[in-house]
């Protein structure tokens, strides 16, 4: 059996260019991930070049890391505040954006077959804060981290991706997806299978980035778990809790209420206008009323006059 190879990258490049003109949340942020990939990777090869070519190196790399990496060191952070949000979209190496990108792709479609729009960013973006404010505070408050506290970095999405995966599988823990090599699986044991790895990784190496994971998959379970406090300064969610009613009135005139005198008065003239229909009805049968006559008789018969 023969393929066509030009076909396949037609429908592939297709696909590619569907995706990102979608304008979805999930490819805004992929779209976005791997421009910022791109850019330092660029930049990081022309430092090198000019570095060769004055004979004077250039640490590139170092330089995006101090300015756009978070760092655990307070004062850092105080002049570089911006990296709280760079740090997001911040890679090392194509392994560490392809196998994020990977994971935020799968979790990010289940993700938005179930949220809006704006929930999305909101997980990515507070997710990923709250892994970056983790790793730091570890990083300052326990004693096995001070001696590395005031050099340690941490960057990359993985915070941000761990919420929107917690998230769903919390959302839709049955949901069944097909992993390579390991068949279907459901959401609820992916989940707790990476934040397992997470925290008995920690003495291991990498232990910001744990953290920050850590941080990410506690929002995106809160997310869903405890929607009401998102609801209270209208975030995402609806109050499902709290059912306004709301009354609908039709354009009616409304008066004082009539005294006795004149209910007395209306209820006299609509029982002599009542006789007279009665009387007409007798002498020349129903079918000789008017339209008025009719309805006003049809009012009475369902007390909706005072007689």
């Amino acid at each position: 059996m023969r393929f066509n190879n030009n076909a396949l990258f037609d429908n592939f490049k297709y696909r590619i260019k569907k995706f990102f003109g979608s304008k979805t949340p999930l490819s805004r942020l992929i779209l976005y991930n791997i421009i910022v990939y791109v850019l330092v990777l660029g930049f990081r090869l022309l430092f090198n070049l000019f570095g060769f070519l004055t004979n004077s190196p250039i640490a590139g790399t170092q330089f995006i890391i101090d300015h756009f990496a978070i760092s655990s060191n307070f004062q850092t952070l105080l002049y570089h505040p911006w990296s709280w949000i760079t740090s997001l979209f911040l890679h090392y190496n194509f392994t560490h954006l392809f196998f994020n990108m990977l994971t935020l792709l799968f979790s990010g479609y289940i993700f938005l077959q179930y949220f809006k729009n704006r929930d999305f960013y909101l997980v990515y973006f507070i997710g990923g804060l709250l892994g970056n404010l983790l790793y730091v505070l570890s990083y300052n408050y326990f004693p096995i981290f001070q001696s590395i506290k005031e050099s340690s970095f941490a960057m990359g999405a993985s915070g941000a991706i761990m919420a929107i995966l917690v998230a769903i599988a919390c959302k839709v823990p049955n949901y069944e997806i097909q992993l390579l090599l390991f068949g279907r699986i459901k959401l609820k044991w992916l989940a707790i299978i990476f934040v397992i790895i997470d925290i008995i990784s920690i003495p291991y190496g990498n232990s910001g980035g744990h953290f920050a994971h850590l941080g990410g998959a506690f929002f995106g379970g809160a997310f869903v778990f405890v929607p009401q406090i998102f609801a209270k300064y209208h975030f995402a969610f609806n109050k499902p809790w709290k059912h306004k009613h709301k009354t609908y009135h039709q354009n009616k005139t409304y008066s004082r209420p009539k005294t006795d005198e004149q209910y007395n008065t209306e209820r006299a003239e609509n029982r002599k206008k009542l006789d007279a229909i009665l009387e007409k009805i007798s002498k020349s049968g129903y079918n000789n009323l008017t339209k008025e006559e009719k309805a006003f008789l049809f009012d009475t018969s369902n007390n909706k006059k005072n007689i």
